[in-house]
C-alpha cells in the first residue's frame, strides 16, 4: 500500500531548453543520469547536471549503450572497463565542481550502489549488487564483501584465488565476472 510515485522528465539536450530544465528540477527528488558507454560525458549532460546540483538534487548515474560497446564496436574487456571508470570519475568531478552547498558532494560509485549499467535498446541492466547476489546467493554478510570485489582493483584467477595486484593470467573482476 505504501509505493512510490515516480515520474519521470526527460530533459532534451539542447541550451534552448535550459529554462525548462530549471523548472522541471525544481519539482524532482533525484536524477538518473544516463551517459551513452561509448560516448561518455556531453557537455549539455555537464550543463543539466549542473544545473540539477544547483537545486541540491542527487544523482544516480545509468551507463546506456552496452550493447554497442561490446557487439557493435568489438571494445576489449579492459578498455570498457576503463570507460566505466574515466566516466565514473567525469560524473563524479562535475559534481565536485558545480556541487551546491548542502547538496551532494559526490556520486560514489558502483559499489556504493549509485551507478547502472545496460542498455535500453535490448531492455537490460544490472549493478553490481544483483551479481553480488547471484554469486553468494544473497548471503548479505558476502554480498557485501563481493562487491567491494567486483569493481575497482581486484583480480581473480580463474581457479578462485583473488588479488589487488595484477599479474599473469589474473583478470579485473569486472571483466571476469560481468563482462565474460
Amino acid at each position: 500500500k505504501n509505493g512510490f510515485l515516480i515520474i519521470l522528465i526527460d530533459f532534451l539536450g539542447y541550451v534552448d531548453f535550459s529554462s525548462e530544465v530549471t523548472a522541471a528540477l525544481r519539482v524532482t527528488d533525484g536524477a538518473l543520469v544516463v551517459v551513452d558507454a561509448v560516448s561518455g560525458v556531453c557537455v549539455q549532460t555537464e550543463t543539466v547536471l549542473s544545473q540539477a546540483l544547483a537545486e541540491r538534487i542527487k544523482p544516480v548515474l545509468f551507463m546506456n549503450k552496452m550493447d554497442r560497446a561490446l557487439l557493435e564496436l568489438q571494445l576489449d574487456q579492459d578498455t570498457l572497463y576503463d570507460t566505466f571508470r574515466k566516466i565514473v570519475e567525469n560524473i563524479n568531478a562535475i559534481i565536485t565542481i558545480y556541487g551546491a552547498a548542502g547538496g551532494p558532494e559526490r556520486m560514489d560509485g558502483p559499489v556504493e550502489g549509485t551507478v547502472g549499467f545496460g542498455s535500453g535498446l535490448h531492455g537490460w541492466a544490472f549493478s553490481l549488487k544483483q551479481f553480488a547476489d547471484t554469486y553468494t546467493k544473497k548471503d548479505k554478510a558476502k554480498c557485501d564483501k563481493y562487491i567491494q570485489k567486483l569493481w575497482g582493483d581486484h583480480f581473480f584467477d580463474g581457479q578462485g584465488k583473488w588479488s589487488k595486484k595484477a599479474g599473469e593470467g589474473w583478470t579485473r573482476c569486472f571483466c571476469k565476472l560481468i563482462l565474460d
